[in-house]
């Protein structure tokens, strides 16, 4: 009989070790729209273009702000900018975005070497997208 109870106490902590492993693996992506009009997703290969706030757009190309995207994850679980990237480029297409503008990465340093990197940028639709 004590061996059941021995063998239920390991599964338990077995169970407890898995889910705060795949609990640290994930990334934390917050969305906060700005547009009350909701657009269709983009096709899962639309390349959605990303742009610094140094790579200003064209003026001759108007577009909505409809939303900012923020995701951040620890480098230690294998997060990076790419990734981060990425994850804000499925994003955009699931919100109907064309692009993602005023785009930047950072890191904040821990002590031990560790890094929290965080990705930001607002999602837009170009004018003649958003009057169809």
């Amino acid at each position: 009989m004590e061996n059941r109870g021995f063998v239920m106490q390991k599964k338990i902590l077995w169970l407890g070790l898995i889910v705060l492993v795949l609990a640290g693996c994930a990334t934390s992506t917050r969305y906060v729209s700005y547009a009350a009009q909701r657009f269709p997703p983009k096709d899962p290969y639309y390349n959605v273009s990303v742009y610094s706030a140094a790579q200003p757009l064209s003026t001759a190309n108007p577009y909505y702000v409809i939303g900012q995207v923020s995701i951040e994850g620890f480098a230690s679980n294998g997060v990076t900018p790419a990734t981060l990237t990425a994850q804000a480029q499925k994003i955009a297409r699931q919100r109907g975005a064309d692009a993602i503008i005023n785009a930047s990465t950072t890191a904040f340093r821990y002590y031990g070497g560790d890094a929290l990197l965080r990705f930001k940028g607002e999602l837009i639709v170009f004018a003649s997208a958003a009057t169809k």
